[in-house]
């Protein structure tokens, strides 16, 4: 038994020295696996900031009718959204900024709690059939004007405003752009301070690690058809930020 057992013992420590090993290598492999550089370097952040009025304003409001059948809801609702959409064209809206966001048909019921039994049963009233309408506009200080005129002829549900800005991608662009330019300037005043001169650009990031920021729109939401003619609607502004991260070369002067 001694005999067979000794080489087994042999096997675990020689596997218990490999895995010793490998554990104290990791540490290493991990310190290799970083760029080595023979130059030194300097890392700076870049920003770059705008703010900037929307110029679009996204208003998501619609049309519901109540009637004891589907068909008769169905009816008053066509009749009151094609009202709704000659409304829209009547103030200068194109079909193309006009979109349907939704249609539905639903029951509407009543409940009613027997007073022995204290069961609620449920009987069915009626239908009530509704559609909601996205109505973009380029006119943006007006939309308080708009609303008042749309939900005092043929709209009667208000979902909301959103304000935005149209070109934003565009903007982006050259906001990383600017940004780049400011992680290089800064750059360029740090070399200085250190008595040497800035090099070339090493590395670059403008992912996780610095990512773009950006102020939401502001909505109105749950505004009540009554008050929409006496409410402001303002477009305010929206702050615009990129943000990069930069790894220059120093060289001597």
């Amino acid at each position: 038994m001694t005999a067979s057992v000794a080489p087994m013992w042999r096997l675990v420590m020689r596997n218990l020295s490999l895995l010793a090993c490998v554990m104290l290598a990791a540490p290493a492999l991990a310190q290799s696996s970083k760029p080595v550089r023979d130059f030194p370097v300097v890392d700076v952040g870049g920003t770059a900031v705008e703010t900037v009025v929307p110029d679009r304003a996204d208003i998501t409001l619609g049309v519901f009718a109540e009637k004891p059948t589907a068909a008769e809801a169905t009816a008053a609702l066509a009749r009151q959204s094609t009202g709704l959409a000659q409304e829209i064209e009547a103030a200068g809206i194109a079909r193309k900024d006009v979109k349907t966001a939704s249609v539905d048909l639903s029951p509407v019921y009543s409940e009613a709690r027997e007073p022995k039994t204290q069961i609620v049963r449920q009987a069915l009233t009626g239908f009530r059939a509704s559609t909601q309408l996205v109505v973009t506009t380029a006119n943006v200080e007006q939309v308080g004007d708009l609303l008042a005129k749309l939900l005092s002829t043929h709209a009667n549900q208000l979902e909301g405003v959103a304000f935005r800005v149209s070109d934003r991608a565009e903007r982006e662009d050259a906001l990383l752009g600017r940004a780049v330019a400011n992680a290089q300037k800064r750059a360029r005043l740090l070399a200085e301070g250190a008595a040497m001169k800035l090099g070339d650009l090493v590395e670059i990031d403008a992912g996780q690690s610095a990512p773009m920021a950006y102020a939401s729109p502001k909505a109105a939401r749950g505004m009540a058809t009554e008050a929409a003619a006496s409410v402001a609607v303002r477009p305010g502004e929206e702050r615009l930020e990129a943000h990069v991260r930069t790894l220059w070369r120093l060289l001597p002067k």
